[in-house]
């Protein structure tokens, strides 16, 4: 979390670059460049956490260690989700695969980023109108370098520790019941179209999804329980599955079509959501 206000509005652009990253990589992939190529290739990306992700992926593929290595020697450095779909991709060989998954799925959540991040717009201008106007306010028939003196200290104050303020408010409006759902949808079915083993798909969607409801309702089920339910049956009762994402967990047992059924229900429901 950014302290800062213009930190913590920055910070929602962290997917654009990471769809930036993945994207590029696939095309350098496509035109038969090496991982180590394609990533060096694609110059500095202009985030600091996406850019060490990057030079830390252009070192060790220069060194000839496999995608697979590096995410396991550093699993922090990428979200869980993102670690497992660039490793079932390397290890099957289909890793160009892999990174246009990721392409979609961050594209996606730059663009519901994007909304939130012009909403924030109206707290940050409300702010600063108040770190003008408070010392009005209080400081009645204060001599006129009092006011001063207030303004600048409230104004320095908020945009120095209102990033806080702006995360947290951010936060909530990007995790809301629907969004969690439509990302734990979208997350769902990259790790299975990746080729994960249902158990370890669940779980991590689970997990990006960020839904207390979700991770309550299976961290008590075994992974050969969750690897050999069907869906439907796995999340049947949970009070954050609805009854439309039920039906569509039936439809994707029943047919195997986790990708079109899955991302259809999470792109209706952030349509709803506008």
């Amino acid at each position: 979390m950014s302290f800062t206000v213009l930190g913590s509005l920055r910070r929602l652009d962290e997917s654009r670059h990471r769809a930036e990253l993945y994207r590029a990589w696939s095309i350098g992939l496509a035109a038969g460049l090496t991982s180590n190529v394609a990533l060096d290739h694609m110059g500095r990306i202009a985030f600091p956490s996406v850019e060490e992700a990057r030079r830390y992926l252009v070192v060790g593929t220069g060194q000839g260690k496999s995608v697979t290595a590096l995410v396991k020697a550093r699993p922090n450095l990428l979200a869980p989700f993102e670690g497992a779909v660039l490793t079932a991709g390397d290890e099957s060989g289909t890793l160009n695969q892999s990174l246009q998954l990721l392409t979609n799925f961050y594209a996606g959540e730059f663009k519901r980023a994007l909304k939130i991040r012009n909403s924030m717009l109206y707290p940050v201008f409300a702010g600063l109108v108040a770190s003008f106007g408070l010392p009005f306010v209080v400081l009645h028939k204060s001599p006129v370098k009092t006011y001063v003196t207030a303004i600048i200290v409230l104004l320095v104050a908020f945009l120095l520790m209102g990033g806080v303020f702006i995360s947290i408010l951010a936060s909530i409006l990007l995790n809301t019941r629907a969004m969690s759902r439509a990302r734990f949808a979208r997350v769902l079915s990259s790790t299975i179209e990746a080729g994960l083993p249902l158990g370890r798909a669940i779980r991590l969607s689970v997990d990006a999804s960020g839904n207390r409801g979700l991770l309550e309702h299976i961290k008590k089920r075994s992974e050969r329980e969750l690897s050999t339910t069907p869906l439907a049956k796995i999340f049947e009762g949970c009070e954050d599955i609805p009854a439309a994402l039920l039906s569509q967990l039936m439809i994707a047992d029943a047919t195997g079509d986790y990708k079109n059924t899955l991302v259809a229900y999470a792109r209706d429901l952030e349509l709803r959501e506008k």
